[in-house]
């Protein structure tokens, strides 16, 4: 989804048969400078234990990037 040509947000859901876990992965991403981004990610996991689902693992992860030109 694209809020404008700076920020966008990018999500998707994987579902693995053989170990039972549903991944869940959102990203967003802001361009703030021409040389320069922030993203902000999500990843979630859960784990199918037959009648529901639970906690597996969390993670956030913040990474800036930016190109110095000389």
């Amino acid at each position: 989804m694209y809020f404008s040509p700076d920020l966008q947000v990018n999500s998707f859901i994987q579902y693995d048969n053989d170990t039972r876990l549903l991944g869940a992965n959102t990203r967003l991403r802001w361009t703030f400078h021409p040389l320069g981004d922030l993203f902000v990610v999500y990843n979630h996991n859960a784990r199918d234990v037959g009648d529901r689902l639970t906690f597996d693992s969390n993670q956030l992860l913040v990474k800036l990037q930016y190109a110095l030109r000389m």
